[in-house]
């Protein structure tokens, strides 16, 4: 996954665009070690940014973005 691919997902994430019928299993346990790279939609990563990184105040943990950008770079390729 790009950098750029990684703006797109957390631009959707960011957005008030429902993501709940996406379906995003394809990326559970994607911070374990032994996690095989996995081919997903821009829509799962985005899915997956939203869970993971944003605040239940709406706000977002530049942290866990950070580290989800770190993981996805080498984990994830966008179908």
């Amino acid at each position: 996954m790009t950098t750029a691919q990684f703006q797109a997902a957390f631009d959707i994430a960011k957005s008030d665009r429902d993501l709940t019928a996406v379906d995003d299993s394809v990326m559970y346990g994607y911070g374990l070690p032994d996690f095989k790279p996995v081919v997903a939609t821009i829509e799962a990563v985005a899915r997956t940014i939203r869970w993971q990184c944003q605040y239940l105040t709406g706000g977002w943990d530049s942290e866990a973005l950070n580290e989800c950008r770190n993981l996805f770079r080498h984990r994830v390729t966008i179908l």
